[in-house]
């Protein structure tokens, strides 16, 4: 058994998962989605989830060395300050590295034969609920987390801006501008929307941090499986086997009821961050689906990019639509 486990292990490819990792690491740095990922950085989640894994793995018969390196690795980054130190966004951004490893840990020495996805969405839904009853038994509850969630984006906005502004006041910048005054206007329009990010990326700070941390537990659970002979629990599937439980569904209509009905105005805020997590979900399903119809030629996903608003309104609509057609499965039985 050992022996066919060690042999899933070694033909598993560290590429899609690099380019993976690359961009886990690198986009949170890059303009505009500096503003929109709520812990830029993204190694203080990474590494705990790894230090989790190696943990169940020991549990299950792994290497006690693995385990014992990638703790150290985690207690090394967890004592590293997150943005400026002393802050509050830097205590909670530890904290919640901390909730989200712990939550993922105890759900996988629960149950070993629990899919990923299943268990990252409890693991997170979890973490979330410990979070919010910490948030409320802390002075100013909910606003004390929010304010400091928009204190650390407009803070990232502002070192951001004056990069531009620096940059726009060198003679080659002025002279090009001068020269191509749509671009002067471009870079105008470029950042008075910079400006606004920060209030609306605060208010979905929810919904945006529980995605990161799901693609946190993702690569983590992949760089485990990579690294170790012991697997804890089934691989990965491939995006265009991607699916889940249908029942999210209900997550889509009580952010819509929320968002929509004048009744529930106060809750508006969280029915906002529930589409947004729950469409994000569909649309990779979405995704998924569209990968499975062009038989994994990524040339036609690329394609369809092209034209963003396309891209979401199609992907969209298969993941939903794969809600009750299922055609991947029917396929499948057929």
């Amino acid at each position: 058994m050992a022996e066919a486990v060690t042999t899933v292990a070694k033909t598993q490819s560290w590429r899609p998962l690099f380019w993976g990792l690359a961009s886990f690491l690198v986009l949170p740095f890059v303009p505009f989605f500096e503003v929109i990922i709520p812990i830029q950085q993204t190694l203080l989640l990474l590494v705990p989830i790894i230090a989790v894994c190696s943990i169940v793995g020991w549990k299950l018969g792994g290497r006690a060395a693995l385990a014992i390196i990638w703790i150290g690795l985690s207690i090394w980054m967890l004592l590293q300050p997150a943005g400026p130190p002393g802050t509050q966004y830097d205590q909670m951004a530890r904290g919640w590295a901390i909730l989200l490893a712990a939550s993922f840990g105890l759900v996988s020495l629960w149950s070993v034969t629990m899919p990923f996805f299943s268990r990252a969405l409890i693991s997170v839904g979890l973490a979330t609920g410990v979070g919010f009853l910490i948030a409320l038994s802390s002075p100013s509850g909910i606003a004390r987390f929010e304010h400091a969630a928009e204190e650390e984006l407009t803070r990232r906005v502002s070192v951001r801006l004056q990069d531009l502004e620096e940059a726009r006041a060198t003679p080659q910048m002025k002279d090009l501008e001068a020269r191509a005054p749509v671009l002067e206007e471009l870079n105008n329009e470029s950042e008075a929307m910079m400006r606004e990010i920060p209030d609306m990326a605060a208010a979905l700070v929810p919904a945006l941090l529980a995605l990161e941390s799901l693609a946190a537990l993702a690569l983590g659970w992949g760089v485990y499986r990579r690294l170790s002979p012991v697997p804890v629990g089934p691989p990965l599937s491939k995006l265009s086997e991607f699916t889940f439980n249908d029942q999210l569904i209900w997550g889509l209509a009580v952010g819509a009821t929320l968002c929509l009905l004048p009744a529930f105005g106060d809750g508006r805020n969280a029915g906002f961050n529930l589409l947004l997590f729950f469409g994000t979900l569909y649309l990779i399903r979405g995704i998924g689906v569209l990968a499975w119809m062009s038989h994994g030629r990524i040339v036609y996903i690329v394609i369809l990019g092209l034209v963003p608003q396309v891209f979401v309104i199609v992907t969209l609509a298969l993941g939903l639509g794969d809600t009750w057609l299922d055609l991947r499965k029917r396929v499948k039985a057929a």
